[in-house]
């Protein structure tokens, strides 16, 4: 599986996440300077996706937000912890806002999460025209990495 691995604003492109899900797939993890390349992220992304077939999305809190509008533009599924969806006064990169309502969009939230408010995330989707499912997890806003196997597994298995 070619997957995209976009991590959130205050980690790291190199994680144990990422490895463990080298072990089995391609994974195109670019380093994302959040607060100097607002302007120019969304299509270095595009260009990725663009270049190369990828199966699945996978983002973290501000990588969550690139990951639902990359999603929403090339049609490919997505999973989403803590997405940063919601409008706020964070200074977030520049996207393209595109209406999708048939690619499945598979969001974990951390049930405790005091950075991007579960409540809030759950909102901004049933007020979209989205195709999504939701899981809340008992993590806050840092997703453990047994958290990302269970969900990913579950898409891998479904796809089956």
């Amino acid at each position: 599986m070619n997957i995209v691995y976009l991590h959130g604003l205050m980690s790291s492109n190199q994680s144990p996440k990422v490895d463990w899900l080298k072990n089995k797939n391609t994974v195109f993890n670019p380093y994302l300077n959040y607060k100097e390349d607002t302007e120019t992220l969304f299509s270095d992304l595009k260009t990725i996706c663009e270049e190369n077939k990828i199966d699945l999305i996978i983002g973290s809190s501000m990588g969550g937000y690139l990951g639902f509008h990359l999603s929403n533009k090339y049609n490919i599924p997505n999973l989403l912890f803590n997405p940063s969806l919601e409008k706020n006064k964070m200074v977030k990169p520049k996207v393209e806002e595109i209406k999708n309502s048939h690619v499945l969009h598979t969001l974990v939230l951390g049930r405790n999460d005091d950075v991007v408010i579960p409540s809030h995330t759950i909102g901004f989707m049933e007020n979209g025209d989205f195709n999504y499912r939701v899981t809340l997890e008992e993590n806050g806003h840092r997703t453990p990495i047994e958290l990302l196997k269970k969900h990913f597994e579950w898409i891998e298995n479904s796809k089956k």
